[in-house]
């Protein structure tokens, strides 16, 4: 055998020693060449001489992306090394006899070649580390150098000289757009096709405003009202105000898709005159998305599905300054877009900037006032009462910004604010629709929802609330971070390892995608068995003979088997072999078997419990913890609720172990006794006939088999008889006792039979002395 190996990794080593000699030093050089761009790129960051960051770190991620293909390569090779050198086997050792040259030497060339191979990989993996490095360094740098910029101190919006330039570069500008679409003009009349372009555009303007109304009207009618025939709620209120957005956005959308698409085949939109259209694209939509949203939030004409609590005509004065700062800073937008297309002078471009901060600051002032904003609620209204003093302070230091020459910084506080009322907006109408399907999916897959707890609502509620905010913010943080300067690659970067995971000290950490992907999987197979065990429940099981008991188990041992399929699912897609997951579960089942034996214990005895049923729900058992009705199986105990109507949790070992008297585990045929005693001058015969009758006239005690009297005993005061009878429903044995009695003893009575009492006579031998004259003294 030993020599079979050796012969197949000579073999395969030839193979491996056929690849070009020159591949290998090409990769060398690459690699070193990539050393070298690194280490020039970290001089320029360190002498501070990067005049175009983006392209080095574009430099930076390309050098990442080459180094990570070689590092497969290599890893790769490296692994075919290890196999060759495996089939060779261990060396020989000191006391061992030397093996042959041919092998001797094909080792040695394997080993060779293996630290050669790791050598690489030691130097990719170098400048992978460095290139990361030097991205992180760089964006710092970015950050750095924008928040300098926002603090540099500039020409103030007072001095007249600035509104003079920018007078001056409105003209050049307006003349840039005028010859910008008359030379389309005379282009399309060269080509004989102006009218029809024009007409083309129009029609497409026509579409566009023509579709508002019936994509409104369809949205409203087939959505928003059928969710406002249901009982008004926190979650169905914004549900209802994000209808209303989407009844006036979805328009917008479809329309501005069809102009521009329609701008750009009729060769209107140039590359420079694109980013102006997108711009007035996207401020329409966002005047569409709060107009829509404000709509539903103060809902003047429906006040049961108001979310605020204020009343409607403040309610529509808020709409109007929410309203008039997103009209100001859509329109702000969309004069910088075309100040740059058609080269604006900065004057210009920085009065716009000006203008507008001082715009959207004295609108938020007003929308901060006092009187605007009364809540009720001295807890939300504390939470109000900050952001309106939070939102007037960054009204004051926005127009005090502007107007000591600080314009960038005012402009970058103005928009953030924007953009952070959009975001928070658009979050938190998405909590609000996630949580409405969470609740829906929960009735949907809820087997007993007339019987759910409030509790267990509740907790449900705060656990999906929970998971959605989470979902939320993980989404919602790349966009705030580069909100507020963070480059885009790196934010995308950063993004890109939380989903495709990274490596810690060689450790592969899953990433966040695959661990959501594993959640979402476990949970999406939990729902598959619950769906199942449902119409397993609803279905066959509830049209078969089956007890109430084996139906019980039937379900308990499909979501077990569904949890147990889950978990491994999961722990699959997050990439973990299972191989090495049940040698390591192995390898800690001694030291988890002493501290977690009682456990184990109880599981396997539900297990046992489950399969042999000795026991099921519904079974009337005797146990030494206490006596009543099984309510539910776990894996750990079972729950048994006394005819006090107590819980005892019993472990479900003690029922495997110990003795458990179980009166209806077969069937639910019982035997009762009832005891009575007459007098001795009773007839036995009599009595006997009394007793039959009595227990024969029950209508729940069964014919057969037949109810019987035995004559137990002669007692000290009576004839001891017992009434043993059989009963179809054991369950029912204190009703028939009581009932037996009531009838024996009417019939007792009237045939004359005495039920005695315990007598017992004294027989007095003697008297203390003086007894007799103290009695005839007190008769006397």
């Amino acid at each position: 055998m030993r020599s079979f190996c050796a012969c197949l990794a000579a073999f395969l080593f030839v193979l491996t020693a056929a690849v070009p000699v020159a591949a290998q030093s090409s990769r060398a050089a690459e690699i070193e060449a990539a050393a070298e761009a690194i280490a020039g790129i970290r001089a320029q960051i360190n002498e501070d001489a990067v005049s175009a960051p983006e392209a080095l770190e574009q430099q930076l991620r390309d050098l990442r992306v080459d180094g990570r293909g070689r590092l497969s390569a290599i890893e790769r090779e490296l692994e075919a090394v290890n196999a060759q050198i495996d089939l060779l086997g261990p060396a020989p050792g000191e006391n061992d006899p030397p093996e042959s040259d041919i092998l001797a030497n094909e080792r040695s060339q394997l080993a060779g070649q293996r630290a050669r191979l790791n050598g690489e990989r030691t130097r990719v993996l170098a400048n992978i580390f460095e290139s990361g490095e030097l991205l992180t360094r760089l964006s710092g740098a970015q950050v750095g150098a924008l928040y300098a910029s926002l603090t540099e101190r500039g020409a103030s919006p007072l001095e007249s000289h600035l509104w003079a330039e920018a007078w001056n570069s409105t003209s050049d500008v307006a003349g840039r757009i005028g010859r910008y679409f008359s030379n389309w003009g005379e282009t399309r009349r060269g080509d004989g096709a102006y009218g029809r372009s024009l007409a083309l555009i129009l029609g497409a303007l026509v579409i566009s405003l023509m579709i508002f109304g019936p994509v409104n009207r369809w949205i409203s009618s087939t959505f928003s009202t059928a969710v406002e025939k249901r009982k008004p709620s926190p979650a169905r209120r914004v549900v209802v105000a994000a209808l209303k957005m989407a009844a006036r956005t979805v328009p917008g959308v479809i329309g501005g898709l069809i102009i521009i698409e329609t701008l750009r085949a009729q060769g209107v939109l140039t590359p420079e005159g694109e980013a102006a259209a997108r711009a007035f694209w996207i401020g329409v939509l966002s005047i569409l998305i709060v107009s829509g949203f404000t709509a539903g939030f103060f809902a003047p004409a429906s006040p049961g599905w108001r979310i605020a609590s204020i009343d409607a005509d403040r309610g529509r004065a808020v709409s109007r300054l929410a309203l008039a700062i997103v009209i100001i800073f859509s329109l702000n937008t969309l004069l910088s877009a075309i100040g740059v297309a058609a080269r604006a002078t900065d004057a210009l471009l920085l009065v716009s900037d000006a203008v507008a901060a001082v715009a959207i600051a004295v609108c938020l002032f007003l929308l901060c006032r006092t009187r605007l904003w009364r809540v009720e609620d001295e807890k939300s209204g504390e939470g109000w009462r900050l952001l309106r003093r939070t939102g007037r302070a960054l009204a004051i230091i926005i127009v005090a910004a502007t107007l000591t020459g600080y314009v960038p910084l005012a402009h970058f506080i103005a928009t953030r604010i924007v953009y952070l009322a959009l975001f928070i907006g658009l979050a938190w109408m998405m909590r609000a629709i996630l949580a409405e399907l969470a609740l829906a999916l929960r009735n949907r897959l809820s087997v007993e929802t007339d019987k759910t707890d409030e509790a267990e609502s509740a907790n449900y509620r705060f656990w999906s609330r929970l998971l959605i905010n989470t979902l939320l913010m993980i989404a919602l943080a790349p966009a705030v971070l580069v909100l507020f300067g963070a480059p885009a690659g790196t934010v995308r970067d950063l993004a890109g390892q939380a989903l495709f995971g990274f490596n810690i000290g060689g450790v592969h950490i899953p990433s966040v995608a695959k661990l959501f992907a594993a959640i979402i999987v476990f949970v999406a197979i939990m729902g598959a068995t619950k769906l199942i065990q449902r119409a397993v429940q609803r279905g066959p099981l509830a049209h078969s003979r089956a007890d109430v008991g084996v139906q019980n188990s039937l379900i308990t041992l499909m979501g077990y088997g569904g949890l147990v399929i889950a978990l491994f699912v999961s722990i699959s897609s997050l990439g973990f072999d299972l191989g090495n997951l049940a040698l390591i579960a192995g390898a800690l089942s001694v030291g988890i078997g002493f501290g977690l034996q009682s456990i184990v214990n109880n599981f396997v005895s539900g297990l046992i419990l489950l399969f042999e049923r000795p026991i099921k729900v519904g079974d009337w058992i005797v146990t030494p913890s206490g006596e009543g009705t099984v309510k539910k199986i776990s894996v750990r105990s079972t729950e048994i609720e006394t005819f006090d109507r107590s819980s005892i949790i019993v472990p479900n070992s003690e029922l495997i172990s110990s003795t458990v008297t179980n009166w209806t585990h077969k069937n639910r045929l019982g035997r009762i006794t009832v005891p009575v005693g007459v007098s001795y001058g009773s007839d036995p015969e009599q009595v006997k006939q009394i007793l039959l009758k009595c227990a024969g006239d029950h209508p729940l005690v069964v014919s057969y088999p037949e109810p019987f009297v035995t004559w137990m005993d002669f007692g000290a005061s009576s004839l001891d008889f017992e009434i043993r009878a059989y009963l179809a429903d054991i369950s029912q044995g204190l009703t028939v006792r009581t009932e037996l009695r009531f009838a024996i003893f009417k019939a007792f009575a009237e045939a004359g039979v005495e039920i005695p009492f315990p007598q017992q006579d004294i027989y007095v031998k003697s008297l203390p002395a003086g007894f007799e004259t103290k009695k005839e003294t007190d008769h006397a």
